[in-house]
């Protein structure tokens, strides 16, 4: 089951995920980097975030969704590392595209990190094309339309 987020249930562990598997790749353009609690709920705040339970009451993964004027950004993206590699991200993925199309987005962007490069494939797997690399950042800028048939996977 895909849903909504809700703040003090789910901000722990999602803490948890972006210390353990997004801030590491974070750390090698900017060093000095400091993530807690606070800057995690501050981040999510403007977002859309789902969180997979599959069912049960435990998280297994979210997607956190930036709604811009004109394109939707996944700005984060993060699946419990007992749970990688069982379509939990590919779910998420497929709600955040379907989520898209319904509010009239006809494209989804993201960033990802150079280093991460299990991220990339599983990107280009949905559809994603890199645009843009920005040297600075060390990351990709991928970009895909949407449409209903591009969400099948």
């Amino acid at each position: 089951m895909i849903r909504k987020r809700i703040p003090h249930q789910d901000d722990p562990v999602i803490y948890q995920w972006v210390v353990q598997l997004l801030v590491p790749f974070a750390l090698e353009t900017q060093p000095d980097l400091r993530v807690d609690m606070a800057t995690i709920r501050k981040r999510l705040k403007p977002n859309v975030t789902f969180v997979d339970t599959g069912g049960g009451r435990a998280a297994r993964g979210f997607i956190s969704l930036r709604m811009a004027k004109d394109k939707m950004y996944i700005d984060m993206l993060a699946v419990d590392p007992r749970w990688q590699g069982k379509g939990v991200g590919s779910l998420l993925m497929k709600h955040a595209e379907r989520t898209g199309i319904v509010a009239g987005y006809r494209e989804v962007n993201l960033w990802v990190d150079e280093a991460n490069v299990q991220a990339q494939r599983f990107y280009a797997s949905k559809g994603y094309e890199a645009m843009h690399f920005d040297a600075g950042l060390r990351c990709y800028f991928l970009s895909k339309p949407l449409q209903m048939k591009s969400v099948r996977y």
